[in-house]
């Protein structure tokens, strides 16, 4: 049996009318057609990415990522990604935590083929185990380049450590030593446990028919498997403060500073965007104001929040020669030592949330960004619109602000280094003493000043 709804969208500027269909094998579709699209953007979400994978198949959701492109038993590699390209479309996939997605980027005439080719890698490919080992290659290459990347490594030392003893807490690529043990019978049986009808979700915006995107894909129905995608239980939320050091022969140190923050469906997210905004959220922010204009001590910084479907992490990151390590760390426990103890004055308040709406409902302008939302929210279980979103940043208040900055920022942080040693006794002096520093108010400040606008 096959079922479709509808719901239309509350603002006309934030899109068309949504369908949803599930058709009997399980398998969602959710289309939204944007008026006035000659495009077409669809894609292929799989609820499985590397926090799904036993220690044995570390890996293994990137590699099938790879291994798709390699061939069907209707094309070869070089026809998939030529069929796109010869109508001037994209075609891409990439692999998350929680999710791997295959998309396509095509006019609206030639939706058809966009969905043929992506439904033809995800169930006819073949897996070859010449291809396998020729993709091992480039992974591995792909791993070394990752290793070079300093801000990759920092992101990496974060979640390891804040996730530690989590598959949150890995990196989502692999290892060497777990790539390089992966075999042909372990990717295919990942292939076969996981990509099943009642596992995907396939999205689609732009110019959509939504009754013959279905009617396409009906040929799943005549695969019964009731599956999902296996779930892992959630990180414990603890403070893992530290310092973490990897040394490199560069310039410039690259810096991030983390805290534990909020799962996606954690309503405590809104005003968490708001202190991201207010302390790192462009050239007008606290951060970038104090550390970059008035001092000159890095040529960026900025703040924000990783969240997945059930944890999150608050970072502050930026980039700095060894010596100015310390000093920007300061600056940066002093500017959320204000946030704690202070309510942010209203102007500012609403210029971040207004901030918020502009950069929301721009980064889901085109029909490409609309299909990843769509998607990604259908598979994750969220079911609020666009609208329902903005709502939330709306609402969020100064004592909300405030109140979200105690229970975030106020633990000693992790601080994760990579580059020239800056000094690790001073970053550990600043830590351990990081709980009592932020129980004080600002110098010049008390807890009865008055905020002015």
């Amino acid at each position: 049996m096959t079922t479709t709804h509808h719901t239309e969208a509350a603002d006309a500027h934030l899109g068309g009318a949504v369908r949803r269909t599930e058709l009997a094998c399980g398998l969602r579709v959710v289309s939204e057609d944007v008026p006035g699209s000659h495009t077409f953007s669809i894609g292929f979400f799989v609820g499985v990415g590397s926090r799904h994978e036993a220690d044995q198949l570390h890996g293994a959701s990137h590699f099938l990522e790879h291994v798709l492109f390699k061939g069907t038993r209707r094309r070869a590699p070089e026809e998939i990604s030529a069929a796109i390209e010869q109508v001037g479309g994209d075609l891409n996939a990439y692999t998350g935590k929680e999710q791997t997605c295959f998309y396509a980027r095509v006019l609206a005439e030639d939706a058809g083929l966009a969905t043929d080719v992506l439904l033809d890698m995800l169930t006819g490919s073949l897996v070859l185990g010449e291809d396998l080992e020729a993709e091992r290659e480039v992974i591995l290459e792909e791993i070394a380049m990752h290793a070079d990347e300093a801000g990759e490594v920092a992101a990496d030392l974060v979640a390891a450590r804040l996730f530690h003893g989590h598959t949150l807490g890995r990196s989502i690529i692999g290892s060497p030593g777990s790539v390089g043990a992966l075999t042909r019978e372990q990717v295919v049986g990942f292939w076969r446990r996981h990509y099943r009808p009642s596992s995907l979700v396939v999205a689609a915006s732009g110019r959509v028919d939504h009754e013959a995107l279905v009617r396409q894909l009906a040929p799943l129905d005549a695969v019964r498997q009731p599956h999902r995608a296996r779930r892992s239980s959630p990180p414990a939320r603890r403070h893992v403060p530290g310092v973490e050091l990897v040394p490199r022969p560069t310039e410039q140190c690259t810096v991030s500073m983390a805290f534990p923050g909020f799962g996606l469906f954690d309503e405590r997210r809104f005003p968490l965007g708001v202190l991201g905004t207010v302390l790192g959220g462009g050239m007008s922010s606290r951060l970038f104001v104090e550390v970059r204009e008035r001092r000159g001590l890095t040529y960026s910084i900025d703040a924000g929040e990783t969240t997945y479907s059930d944890a999150g992490v608050f970072t502050v990151d930026w980039q700095c020669t060894p010596d100015r390590v310390e000093p920007v760390a300061v600056l940066v426990r002093e500017a959320l030592a204000e946030v704690v103890h202070h309510e942010v004055p209203a102007a500012e308040l609403a210029r971040a949330r207004g901030q918020l709406r502009g950069q929301t409902v721009l980064a889901y302008e085109s029909p490409a960004a609309r299909m990843s939302r769509l998607g990604s929210s259908e598979l994750s279980g969220d079911p609020r619109t666009l609208t329902e979103v903005l709502a939330g940043y709306d609402a969020v208040t100064a004592e909300d602000v405030r109140r979200v900055a105690r229970d975030v920022v106020t633990a000693p942080p992790l601080l994760a280094v990579v580059g020239p040693a800056p000094g690790r006794e001073r970053l550990e002096r600043l830590v351990q003493g990081w709980a009592e520093a932020l129980s004080r108010p600002p110098a010049g400040r008390t807890d009865d000043d008055e905020e002015t606008t």
